[in-house]
């Protein structure tokens, strides 16, 4: 799948931090990453500093499948950004439970958004936002 099949996207562009610089660097070769803490082995989402569950400093990474399930979702039919963002109208915010354990935020793109339902397959993909590789999901299969 091409940028172009997504449309035209917009998004909040993230502000990498020197705990997520890694994640949003690997995005951007289509990599989608997981904090893996290296003294409890807890797998975990969004990149932080510190392991969540145990407390361990600097946790290691992981490459996930990018595999996942909709564990919710709702759909946006209100700009919350201004007239520039009604062109994304509807759009799809999704919670994701990935293969690996950790459940993600992310925005459903592609067809089929308007028959999603929750338990429904996804996989990542990661369409150019003004520079940015984003990981967003569309539906499997």
């Amino acid at each position: 799948m091409s940028d172009s099949d997504f449309g035209n996207l917009r998004a909040v562009l993230p502000h990498p931090t020197e705990a997520s610089r890694p994640f949003w660097e690997a995005c951007q070769r289509g990599e989608l990453l997981l904090g893996r803490c290296d003294a409890c082995d807890h797998v975990f989402y969004y990149p932080r500093r510190h392991c969540p569950a145990c407390g361990a400093p600097e946790p290691g990474w992981i490459r996930s499948s990018g595999r996942g399930r909709i564990f919710s979702f709702t759909h946006v039919a209100v700009s919350f950004h201004g007239a520039g963002w009604e062109s994304q109208l509807p759009y799809t915010v999704i919670l994701v439970d990935l293969e690996e354990g950790p459940r993600m935020l992310s925005r459903l793109v592609g067809g089929g958004r308007e028959a999603v339902k929750s338990g429904d397959a996804v996989e990542v993909v990661f369409p150019e936002v003004e520079g940015q590789r984003l990981p967003f999901f569309r539906r499997a299969g």
